[in-house]
């Protein structure tokens, strides 16, 4: 865990009800942890966590925000409307970093990784909590996934691969075995069952305490992007499954990764993750592959990161 110094506020007192029932008797232990990482965007923040407040029903929640970093109100605008969230502040040390601060503190017997730009749409916590209980093999899930205008976000994802990264480079879609894959990936009806995946977008990410007791918090390395990729890959490692439940939706209010800062991190990301796990020469294609991908789209600044001419923009 990340050795940053923190300032707490806004404990929950002792026997205070987490936002929805209390623990039974002599079990002071919430169904869920609830962690939100903040960074300026104070509207959407408060909107995130009033929403996540609203499907809480029934359930003893542990709220904890980490504020890292932001240069507006954010934080006290928080603890002015939610004053029984359990606070952090912290430097702007990587989503990652910020993360593990709060799951240093989590008590819950799942802990929620919610994006500040994520509403509830349908479904209830309880409903998850009682899904996963009633799959114990499930460590890490996530929900359904829209976009401000109601689109389909595709968050059913395969790890990456030379096959994969070559296709998007040359014609996303337009390899053998790439091409199924993509319309797969792409298809409505797939988010309406539930099913196993590879890895889940982190913007909603569900996981049992036992599953970050056994293979830790999130890879620190990993300043932004890629994060979830990473965990998903070390439960699926440890031997639980990663599942898509769609019995509950998300809007997630997402930034565009058009930014060339963006770009450049995202790919970097991607990189790290296979030298994390891959072979050298399957790692060495990922990263031709990327850097046949920027150099043939002129992202120059994702090209000087991949082949190593410039550093990562965040680390």
């Amino acid at each position: 865990m990340n050795g940053l110094g923190t300032k707490s506020k806004g404990n929950t007192p002792a026997g205070r009800p987490l936002n929805g029932r209390s623990p039974a008797a002599g079990d002071s232990r919430p169904d869920l942890s609830a962690i939100v990482v903040t960074h300026n965007r104070t509207e959407l923040a408060l909107a995130t966590l009033a929403s996540a407040r609203a499907a809480a029903d029934g359930v003893a929640v542990q709220w904890l925000v980490v504020d890292s970093g932001s240069s507006d109100d954010t934080p006290e605008a928080i603890e002015r409307r939610f004053p029984d969230v359990q606070l952090l502040r912290a430097a702007n040390v990587g989503f990652a970093a910020a993360n593990n601060l709060a799951l240093a503190l989590a008590r819950g017997r799942y802990v929620l990784l919610l994006n500040p730009d994520v509403e509830i749409a349908s479904g209830t916590f309880a409903e998850l909590i009682a899904l996963l209980d009633a799959r114990p093999r499930v460590g890490v899930a996530s929900v359904i996934q829209r976009g401000g205008e109601g689109e389909l976000q595709y968050s059913i994802r395969r790890y990456p691969s030379p096959l994969r990264a070559f296709g998007e480079a040359l014609a996303p879609g337009g390899l053998p075995g790439l091409r199924r894959w993509g319309e797969e990936e792409r298809n409505a009806a797939r988010y309406r069952e539930e099913r196993s995946a590879d890895w889940l977008v982190g913007a909603f990410l569900i996981a049992r305490a036992e599953v970050v007791a056994q293979i830790g918090g999130l890879d620190e390395r990993f300043f932004l992007y890629s994060e979830e990729t990473d965990w998903c890959y070390r439960a699926r490692a440890a031997g639980w499954d990663v599942r898509h439940l769609p019995q509950m939706a998300v809007v997630h209010h997402n930034t565009p990764t058009a930014r060339p800062d963006l770009v450049a991190q995202l790919s970097y990301a991607k990189l790290l993750f296979a030298r994390k796990h891959y072979r050298r020469v399957r790692a060495a294609a990922i990263r031709a592959a990327l850097a046949l991908r920027h150099g043939m789209r002129a992202q120059r600044r994702a090209f000087a990161v991949v082949t190593g001419f410039a550093p990562p923009p965040f680390e």
